[in-house]
Protein backbone atom coordinates (compact mmCIF):
# COMPACT_ATOMS: atom_id res chain seq x y z
CA UNK A 1 0.00 0.00 0.00
CA UNK A 2 2.87 2.15 0.95
CA UNK A 3 4.67 1.75 -2.85
CA UNK A 4 1.34 2.22 -4.12
CA UNK A 5 1.27 5.68 -2.35
CA UNK A 6 4.62 6.85 -3.55
CA UNK A 7 4.37 5.55 -6.71
CA UNK A 8 0.86 7.52 -7.39
CA UNK A 9 2.58 10.69 -6.04
CA UNK A 10 5.55 10.37 -8.30
CA UNK A 11 3.01 9.94 -11.03
CA UNK A 12 1.26 13.07 -9.86
CA UNK A 13 4.15 14.97 -10.01
CA UNK A 14 5.24 13.77 -13.23
CA UNK A 15 1.38 14.16 -14.65
CA UNK A 16 1.98 18.00 -13.42
CA UNK A 17 4.63 18.55 -15.95
CA UNK A 18 3.11 17.68 -18.61
CA UNK A 19 -0.33 19.12 -17.77
CA UNK A 20 -1.12 21.25 -20.77
CA UNK A 21 -3.56 18.93 -22.27
CA UNK A 22 -3.17 16.77 -24.09
CA UNK A 23 0.72 16.64 -23.57
CA UNK A 24 2.73 13.74 -24.19
CA UNK A 25 6.41 12.93 -23.01
CA UNK A 26 8.30 11.34 -26.25
CA UNK A 27 11.73 9.58 -26.83
CA UNK A 28 14.68 11.33 -25.64
CA UNK A 29 16.59 13.53 -28.25
CA UNK A 30 20.27 13.51 -27.67
CA UNK A 31 21.69 16.63 -27.19
CA UNK A 32 24.73 15.48 -26.89
CA UNK A 33 26.03 16.31 -22.96
CA UNK A 34 29.19 15.28 -22.08
CA UNK A 35 28.48 12.47 -19.72
CA UNK A 36 32.35 13.18 -17.61
CA UNK A 37 31.19 16.84 -17.24
CA UNK A 38 27.84 16.39 -16.37
CA UNK A 39 25.19 18.87 -17.53
CA UNK A 40 21.64 18.85 -18.22
CA UNK A 41 18.83 19.59 -20.90
CA UNK A 42 15.53 20.83 -21.09
CA UNK A 43 13.36 20.32 -24.49
CA UNK A 44 9.58 21.08 -25.24
CA UNK A 45 8.51 20.97 -29.10
CA UNK A 46 5.45 19.57 -30.77
CA UNK A 47 4.28 16.47 -31.32
CA UNK A 48 2.23 14.60 -34.14
CA UNK A 49 0.39 11.28 -33.32
CA UNK A 50 -2.21 8.95 -33.24
CA UNK A 51 -4.93 9.37 -30.58
CA UNK A 52 -5.00 6.40 -28.94
CA UNK A 53 -2.55 3.15 -29.52
CA UNK A 54 -3.44 1.94 -32.65
CA UNK A 55 -5.71 4.74 -33.98
CA UNK A 56 -5.55 6.14 -37.20
CA UNK A 57 -6.31 9.44 -36.47
CA UNK A 58 -3.36 11.87 -35.53
CA UNK A 59 -3.50 15.16 -33.01
CA UNK A 60 -1.31 17.69 -32.08
CA UNK A 61 0.14 17.48 -28.62
CA UNK A 62 3.52 19.40 -26.14
CA UNK A 63 6.42 17.04 -25.81
CA UNK A 64 8.27 17.71 -22.58
CA UNK A 65 11.42 16.13 -21.95
CA UNK A 66 14.95 16.56 -20.22
CA UNK A 67 17.73 15.03 -18.77
CA UNK A 68 20.65 15.89 -15.99
CA UNK A 69 23.23 13.98 -15.56
CA UNK A 70 25.89 14.66 -11.97
CA UNK A 71 29.54 14.23 -12.47
CA UNK A 72 29.40 10.91 -11.07
CA UNK A 73 27.50 9.96 -13.98
CA UNK A 74 24.04 9.21 -12.55
CA UNK A 75 21.39 10.60 -14.16
CA UNK A 76 17.87 11.32 -13.97
CA UNK A 77 15.70 11.74 -17.31
CA UNK A 78 12.12 12.09 -18.41
CA UNK A 79 11.08 10.81 -21.71
CA UNK A 80 8.67 8.52 -23.08
CA UNK A 81 8.01 5.34 -23.83
CA UNK A 82 9.05 3.54 -27.47
CA UNK A 83 6.43 1.96 -29.50
CA UNK A 84 3.23 3.35 -30.26
CA UNK A 85 1.78 3.80 -26.72
CA UNK A 86 0.93 7.32 -25.16
CA UNK A 87 2.81 7.10 -21.90
CA UNK A 88 5.40 9.19 -20.37
CA UNK A 89 8.30 8.14 -18.84
CA UNK A 90 11.08 9.18 -15.95
CA UNK A 91 14.38 6.71 -15.67
CA UNK A 92 16.92 7.32 -12.78
CA UNK A 93 20.29 5.57 -13.65
CA UNK A 94 21.93 4.67 -10.08
CA UNK A 95 25.24 3.62 -11.68
CA UNK A 96 28.70 5.46 -11.77
CA UNK A 97 29.93 6.65 -15.63
CA UNK A 98 32.51 4.19 -13.83
CA UNK A 99 30.66 0.92 -15.93
CA UNK A 100 29.53 0.73 -19.45
CA UNK A 101 26.20 -0.36 -17.94
CA UNK A 102 22.95 1.59 -16.47
CA UNK A 103 20.49 0.12 -14.30
CA UNK A 104 17.70 1.83 -11.82
CA UNK A 105 14.15 2.20 -11.16
CA UNK A 106 11.58 3.77 -14.02
CA UNK A 107 8.24 5.35 -13.13
CA UNK A 108 5.71 5.31 -16.35
CA UNK A 109 2.78 7.36 -16.73
CA UNK A 110 0.41 6.25 -19.17
CA UNK A 111 -2.42 8.66 -20.89
CA UNK A 112 -6.21 8.05 -20.68
CA UNK A 113 -7.94 6.76 -23.27
CA UNK A 114 -11.17 8.98 -23.11
CA UNK A 115 -11.78 11.37 -25.87
CA UNK A 116 -10.72 10.34 -29.61
CA UNK A 117 -11.86 11.25 -33.17
CA UNK A 118 -13.32 7.84 -34.20
CA UNK A 119 -16.72 7.19 -33.33
CA UNK A 120 -16.88 3.92 -32.75
CA UNK A 121 -13.84 4.31 -30.61
CA UNK A 122 -15.41 6.39 -28.53
CA UNK A 123 -18.09 4.93 -27.67
CA UNK A 124 -16.32 1.83 -25.92
CA UNK A 125 -15.56 2.47 -22.15
CA UNK A 126 -12.94 5.15 -20.92
CA UNK A 127 -9.83 4.00 -20.10
CA UNK A 128 -8.22 6.07 -17.11
CA UNK A 129 -4.27 6.80 -16.96
CA UNK A 130 -2.29 4.31 -15.67
CA UNK A 131 1.02 4.24 -13.04
CA UNK A 132 3.86 1.43 -14.07
CA UNK A 133 6.34 1.05 -11.54
CA UNK A 134 9.68 -1.31 -13.00
CA UNK A 135 13.28 -1.30 -13.47
CA UNK A 136 15.58 -0.63 -16.58
CA UNK A 137 19.12 -2.28 -17.87
CA UNK A 138 21.04 -0.89 -20.53
CA UNK A 139 24.74 -1.00 -21.36
CA UNK A 140 26.41 1.66 -23.28
CA UNK A 141 29.40 1.10 -25.73
CA UNK A 142 30.90 3.86 -27.50
CA UNK A 143 28.44 5.04 -29.52
CA UNK A 144 25.96 1.89 -28.98
CA UNK A 145 23.52 2.12 -26.57
CA UNK A 146 21.03 -1.26 -25.64
CA UNK A 147 18.47 -1.28 -22.94
CA UNK A 148 15.69 -3.50 -21.81
CA UNK A 149 12.58 -2.26 -19.62
CA UNK A 150 10.09 -4.10 -17.70
CA UNK A 151 7.31 -2.28 -16.01
CA UNK A 152 4.09 -3.39 -14.21
CA UNK A 153 0.56 -1.51 -13.16
CA UNK A 154 0.43 -0.22 -9.48
CA UNK A 155 -2.39 1.68 -10.20
CA UNK A 156 -5.01 -1.09 -10.80
CA UNK A 157 -5.96 0.27 -14.47
CA UNK A 158 -4.68 -2.68 -16.50
CA UNK A 159 -3.27 -4.63 -13.99
CA UNK A 160 -0.96 -6.35 -17.12
CA UNK A 161 3.15 -5.38 -17.50
CA UNK A 162 5.25 -4.56 -20.48
CA UNK A 163 9.01 -5.33 -21.46
CA UNK A 164 10.72 -3.23 -23.80
CA UNK A 165 13.91 -4.25 -25.83
CA UNK A 166 15.12 -0.80 -27.55
CA UNK A 167 18.43 -0.09 -28.97
CA UNK A 168 20.14 3.38 -30.36
CA UNK A 169 23.12 4.31 -32.25
CA UNK A 170 24.32 7.75 -32.87
CA UNK A 171 26.14 9.26 -35.20
CA UNK A 172 27.36 12.51 -35.33
CA UNK A 173 27.59 14.32 -38.13
CA UNK A 174 29.35 17.48 -37.14
CA UNK A 175 30.38 19.27 -33.91
CA UNK A 176 27.10 21.10 -33.99
CA UNK A 177 24.76 18.04 -35.78
CA UNK A 178 24.20 14.54 -33.88
CA UNK A 179 22.00 12.00 -35.30
CA UNK A 180 20.64 8.84 -33.87
CA UNK A 181 18.88 6.05 -35.11
CA UNK A 182 16.82 3.62 -32.84
CA UNK A 183 15.12 0.20 -33.09
CA UNK A 184 12.52 -1.09 -30.62
CA UNK A 185 10.32 -4.34 -29.78
CA UNK A 186 7.31 -4.17 -26.92
CA UNK A 187 6.11 -7.10 -25.26
CA UNK A 188 2.62 -6.85 -23.13
CA UNK A 189 0.77 -9.12 -21.06
CA UNK A 190 -2.64 -10.62 -21.30
CA UNK A 191 -3.94 -7.95 -18.74
CA UNK A 192 -2.78 -5.18 -20.98
CA UNK A 193 -3.66 -6.39 -23.88
CA UNK A 194 -7.10 -7.23 -23.15
CA UNK A 195 -7.48 -3.53 -21.86
CA UNK A 196 -6.56 -1.64 -24.44
CA UNK A 197 -7.13 -4.09 -27.97
CA UNK A 198 -10.20 -6.05 -26.26
CA UNK A 199 -13.38 -5.59 -27.09
CA UNK A 200 -15.91 -6.78 -24.27
CA UNK A 201 -19.75 -7.86 -25.16
CA UNK A 202 -20.77 -4.30 -23.74
CA UNK A 203 -18.29 -2.75 -25.62
CA UNK A 204 -19.43 -4.03 -28.97
CA UNK A 205 -22.72 -3.42 -28.29
CA UNK A 206 -21.95 0.26 -27.65
CA UNK A 207 -19.59 0.85 -30.81
CA UNK A 208 -20.65 -1.90 -33.30
CA UNK A 209 -16.94 -3.21 -33.52
CA UNK A 210 -16.73 -7.04 -33.44
CA UNK A 211 -16.27 -8.69 -29.63
CA UNK A 212 -12.57 -8.99 -29.11
CA UNK A 213 -10.28 -11.03 -26.94
CA UNK A 214 -6.39 -10.20 -26.89
CA UNK A 215 -3.58 -12.28 -26.01
CA UNK A 216 -0.44 -11.77 -24.57
CA UNK A 217 2.71 -11.24 -26.93
CA UNK A 218 4.61 -8.60 -28.86
CA UNK A 219 2.31 -6.15 -29.44
CA UNK A 220 4.69 -3.61 -31.75
CA UNK A 221 8.28 -3.09 -33.00
CA UNK A 222 9.34 -0.11 -35.53
CA UNK A 223 12.25 2.36 -35.88
CA UNK A 224 12.93 5.94 -35.13
CA UNK A 225 15.21 8.57 -35.84
CA UNK A 226 16.50 11.60 -34.18
CA UNK A 227 18.29 14.66 -35.19
CA UNK A 228 19.72 17.53 -32.94
CA UNK A 229 21.41 20.91 -33.73
CA UNK A 230 22.90 22.78 -31.12
CA UNK A 231 22.96 26.64 -32.30
CA UNK A 232 25.95 27.44 -29.32
CA UNK A 233 26.33 25.95 -26.05
CA UNK A 234 22.78 26.18 -24.60
CA UNK A 235 20.28 26.71 -27.63
CA UNK A 236 19.49 23.98 -29.62
CA UNK A 237 16.73 22.55 -32.25
CA UNK A 238 16.05 18.67 -32.25
CA UNK A 239 13.38 16.59 -33.84
CA UNK A 240 12.37 12.82 -34.24
CA UNK A 241 10.31 10.86 -36.70
CA UNK A 242 9.25 7.42 -35.78
CA UNK A 243 7.68 4.36 -37.48
CA UNK A 244 5.72 1.37 -35.32
CA UNK A 245 4.26 -2.07 -37.14
CA UNK A 246 1.09 -3.55 -34.86
CA UNK A 247 1.74 -7.04 -34.21
CA UNK A 248 -0.13 -10.28 -33.34
CA UNK A 249 -3.53 -9.54 -30.97
CA UNK A 250 -2.71 -5.98 -31.45
CA UNK A 251 -3.14 -5.89 -34.71
CA UNK A 252 -5.83 -7.96 -35.25
CA UNK A 253 -8.34 -6.55 -32.77
CA UNK A 254 -10.83 -4.19 -34.27
CA UNK A 255 -9.49 -0.93 -32.40
CA UNK A 256 -6.85 -1.40 -35.08
CA UNK A 257 -7.96 -3.93 -38.08
CA UNK A 258 -11.20 -2.02 -38.23
CA UNK A 259 -11.27 1.20 -36.78
CA UNK A 260 -7.48 1.93 -37.05
CA UNK A 261 -3.96 1.33 -38.28
CA UNK A 262 -1.22 -1.26 -37.75
CA UNK A 263 1.22 1.21 -39.12
CA UNK A 264 1.72 3.80 -36.84
CA UNK A 265 3.51 7.10 -37.24
CA UNK A 266 4.74 10.24 -35.27
CA UNK A 267 6.96 13.36 -35.34
CA UNK A 268 8.40 15.67 -33.08
CA UNK A 269 10.02 19.03 -33.14
CA UNK A 270 11.23 20.73 -30.34
CA UNK A 271 13.68 23.30 -28.77
CA UNK A 272 16.08 22.61 -26.34
CA UNK A 273 18.28 24.08 -23.82
CA UNK A 274 21.61 22.88 -22.48
CA UNK A 275 22.96 24.14 -18.84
Amino acid sequence: MKLFKIAKSGAALLACSIAAHPALAEEQIDTGIDKTKGGGFVGLGVAYRADYEGGDDYEASIAPFGAYIWGSGRSIKLGGTSGSERAARVTFDALTRDTAWQFGPVLQYRLERDDVDNSKVDRMRDIDAATELGAFLGWQGGRLNLSTTLASDVSDEHDGYLWYIDGKYKIPMSDSFTLSVGAHLTWASDDYMETYFGVKGSDAARSGLSKYSADEGFKDAGLSMTGHYKFNDAWGIGGLVKYTRMLNDAEDSPLVNDAGDKNQYATVVAVTYSF
